[in-house]
C-alpha cells in the first residue's frame, strides 16, 4: 500500500503569493515515512523499462537535492546537482532559463559532470508548471547526456501547461488533482 504523503505535507495557502498553495515538503522530510516514500518511488522507477540502466540522478535545487540524493543512494548511482544561477558554482556552466508559477529563474549545470554516456533521471520535489524540469532536461542534454525521464513526489495535475506536455517518462509518487 502506498503511503498517503499529503497527510505528511503541510500546505501553506497564498504563499509565496496570493493564489498559490505552497507544499512544504520539509514536514515530509522530517517524518518517519520519508524513507518509505523514497523506497516506493525507487520501486516505480526500477519497474519502468523507460528508466533502464540509469547512470546518474540529477536533483533540481533545492528540495530536488533531498529527493535526488536519497533516490541516488537507493539506486546505488551517483548524484548530480542542478543549481540556481546565483549559487556561485565554479567552472564553466550550461545555463537554461524557465518560467515559474510566480516568476522566472535560471538553472545551471557544471560542464564536465555529465557526458555522452550518461543516462540521467531528473528528480525534483513537485511538478507545478514543469518549467524547472524541462529546463533541467535541456541542461543535461546540452552535456550530451540522455535523459531517461523525470520524477517527483507530487504532480500538481490541476496546473496544465505546455511544459508539462513536453516532459516524457514522468514518474510521480502522488498526483494532486485539485487545489
Amino acid at each position: 500500500m502506498q503511503v498517503k504523503i499529503l497527510e505528511h505535507i503541510r500546505t501553506i495557502p497564498n504563499y509565496p503569493k496570493e493564489g498559490i498553495n505552497f507544499y512544504d515538503l520539509n514536514s515530509l522530510f522530517a517524518s518517519e515515512v520519508f524513507g518509505i516514500v523514497i523506497d516506493e518511488l525507487a520501486r516505480k522507477i526500477t519497474s519502468d523499462s523507460n528508466f533502464s540502466y540509469p547512470t546518474h540522478v540529477a536533483g533540481v535545487e533545492s528540495r530536488g537535492f533531498v529527493i535526488g540524493s536519497a533516490l541516488a543512494k537507493e539506486l546505488m548511482i551517483p548524484f548530480v546537482m542542478i543549481r540556481k544561477e546565483d549559487s556561485k558554482y565554479p567552472g564553466e556552466l550550461y545555463k537554461e532559463s524557465y518560467n515559474l508559477e510566480y516568476g522566472s529563474n535560471t538553472l545551471v549545470l557544471q560542464k564536465g559532470i555529465l557526458g555522452h554516456t550518461s543516462r540521467v533521471i531528473i528528480a525534483d520535489d513537485l511538478i507545478a508548471t514543469g518549467g524547472s524540469l524541462l529546463a533541467s532536461k535541456k541542461l543535461c542534454e546540452s552535456s550530451g547526456a540522455k535523459v531517461l525521464g523525470v520524477t517527483a513526489l507530487l504532480d500538481l495535475a490541476y496546473i496544465e501547461t505546455y511544459n508539462k506536455t513536453q516532459l516524457e517518462n514522468t514518474i510521480v509518487h502522488t498526483i494532486v488533482d485539485n487545489d
